[in-house]
């Protein structure tokens, strides 16, 4: 019996017409959306009876209806300023989605664009690297998504301008799905953005793949309206030499829940896995992560950081898998969460599974206050309650920020988390 057999209909019937829509694709993605609805409907939109969800409540999602709806008439994003082109400046490579040149080296296209040109690179990776088998969210998106916005970095090819992309408010970017490609030897930074308006279901899914001395910097900034849910899931896979990193900023929604993840397959190589959340109201973000450490000599780095007002809510979880081959393993896991009021809270859970004897692997979490003796010295100094609250909290997040490679992207929620706690009471 599925697991979601009282509330199936709805799934059921947008997946008919889903398939009536894309009856042109290719035979294998059409079995991969029908072997992902098959797996949804017996695992269920998670609730708090799932471990990994027992502190993130989504049960409300249960029945589509957010998912599904339609935006009201002249719904309109609130786009941070460095995304807030206008359409005649967005690439039509791959729809509204792009924003601005695509820079020289790198390919962007749409899902129909990528099946002409490049079938079997979208037939190897697309719905390959994000694991729906186990992931209820990642089948919703692999089941249901309508387009695709195709990344490719040529070989060799060493792009100076990040590609932005950017999902607001359209009819096709409540199931975002994005692939990036890295050729050998090339490098290539994604910023994506989520904005939106009103309450919706907003369920993202991004796979990579990094092939041999490649490097990929993904961003996520997720500033979604407060009356909305966002889950997303990014994962990768790395081969020999290659670099990943991603950073995760969260400041918006009702609910997030963010998975992120990497396969090291191949030896020498690294990823960085971080992230900044604050939130505040009643709020709540949840952060899993998971780095699996296939191959020897690899290290991987994570840094979180929060920042909780009011009756906010956090939860981190990140796992590191060591397998038996992953000698010289050198792993590092930091999650740190500053509490500005007696009503917030953080539930954090770092793990670590090792099977190989010659590694270093490390990880912490701490939950903390403001330091009241901080606070008094910069007031005994003429800087006034509000003001010490706003720069010591700056103080806690500014080496997440400092990871932030992308400078006006960094400038941009510097200038945020100054202003996020300002109007509040110390």
């Amino acid at each position: 019996m599925p697991a979601i057999a009282d509330r199936a209909d709805i799934y059921l019937e947008r997946f008919n017409d889903a398939l009536a829509r894309s009856a042109d694709e290719p035979t294998w993605l059409l079995e991969r959306r029908k072997r992902a609805m098959e797996r949804f409907l017996q695992l269920g939109v998670p609730s708090l009876k799932h471990e990994e969800y027992k502190y993130t409540d989504l049960s409300g999602l249960a029945d589509g209806q957010l998912l599904f709806a339609t935006r009201p008439a002249g719904a309109e994003a609130a786009l941070p300023s460095y995304a807030a082109g206008s359409a005649s400046d967005r690439a039509t490579a791959a729809g509204p989605q792009v924003l601005g040149r695509v820079p020289q080296g790198a390919r962007v296209q749409s899902l129909a664009g990528a099946l002409r040109a490049e079938p079997d690179l979208v037939q190897r990776h697309l719905a390959a690297i994000a694991d729906y088998e186990d992931h209820a969210l990642c089948a919703v998106n692999t089941a249901f998504f309508a387009d695709a916005v195709v990344i490719q970095a040529e070989r060799g090819a060493v792009l100076e301008e990040p590609i932005q992309l950017v999902f607001g408010d359209g009819p096709r970017d409540s199931l975002p799905r994005v692939l990036i490609v890295a050729g050998r030897n090339s490098s290539v930074q994604v910023v994506e953005t989520y904005a939106g308006s009103g309450a919706y279901w907003r369920n993202a899914v991004t796979e990579i793949y990094a092939e041999e001395n490649a490097r990929v910097d993904h961003y996520r900034a997720q500033v979604e309206s407060l009356d909305a849910y966002h889950t997303g899931r990014l994962q990768a896979s790395q081969q020999r030499d290659s670099f990943v990193s991603s950073f995760s900023i969260s400041f918006g929604a009702a609910v997030a829940r963010n998975d992120i993840g990497t396969r090291l397959n191949g030896s020498g190589c690294e990823c960085s896995l971080d992230g900044l959340y604050a939130v505040r109201g009643d709020q709540l973000v949840d952060h899993h992560t998971s780095i699996d450490h296939a191959m020897p000599h690899c290290n991987s780095h994570q840094l979180y950081k929060g920042v909780l007002d009011d009756r906010a809510k956090g939860v981190f979880n990140g796992k590191i898998f060591v397998r038996t081959d992953a000698q010289k393993t050198d792993a590092v896991q930091s999650n740190k969460n500053l509490l500005l009021s007696d009503q917030s809270e953080v539930n954090t859970k770092p793990q670590l599974e090792i099977d190989a004897n010659d590694v270093r692997c490390t990880h912490g979490a701490t939950i903390g206050q403001l330091d009241s003796e901080a606070a008094f010295y910069l007031q005994s100094r003429g800087i006034g309650a509000d003001r010490a609250r706003n720069l010591l909290t700056y103080a806690f997040a500014a080496d997440a920020l400092e990871r932030i490679r992308v400078a006006w992207l960094k400038e941009h929620f510097e200038s945020l988390l100054l202003d996020r706690f300002a109007s509040q009471e110390p």
